[in-house]
């Protein structure tokens, strides 16, 4: 090998140039991917979830808005997902309910979740119709956990 290596001096200097070359160009791609892809070990939610895993929802929180609904003639559950500090309720309803008869009913919505679960998780309520080009729906309302330090009690449509 040695001998080898004598004898093609210059093949033996652009084997060394590509195998620095390709060690360098890994390095540089390490830290570029690094950073422009985040960790993904850490919460895309950042501090928020620590406050929220002190006061978690009722387990039995789904049932009580379906059960809810009931009171509601052509409005339906379809999705209840919690989200670190957010809930999200997706309600289907016929298109013909009015928009005035959502939002009431979303105000009695409030009534479902205790006050620790107002004060520290925001809702938002999706609205969507049965129909698939409706003219008034879907509709989204967010109720915020507090605003100017005190409790909301309202959706923001």
């Amino acid at each position: 090998m040695k001998n080898w290596i004598l004898n093609n001096k210059k093949k033996t200097i652009k084997i060394a140039i590509v195998i620095f070359s390709f060690i360098l160009l890994i390095i540089f791609l390490k830290f570029v991917i690094g950073y422009l892809i985040p960790n993904k070990g850490k919460s895309v939610y950042g501090e928020r979830c620590k406050i929220t895993d002190n006061y978690p929802v009722a387990s039995d929180r789904k049932e009580k808005i379906e059960e809810f609904l009931k009171e509601y003639k052509k409005t339906e559950l379809v999705d209840f997902e919690i989200k670190c500090n957010l809930i999200d309720i997706v309600v289907k309803v016929d298109d013909s309910v009015k928009l005035s008869t959502v939002k009431s009913m979303g105000k009695k919505l409030l009534s479902v979740f205790t006050d620790e679960e107002l004060e520290h998780y925001d809702i938002e309520l999706m609205i969507d119709s049965n129909k698939e080009n409706s003219t008034v729906y879907p509709v989204m309302g967010t109720h915020h956990k507090k605003i100017d330090g005190s409790m909301n009690k309202n959706f923001v449509w």
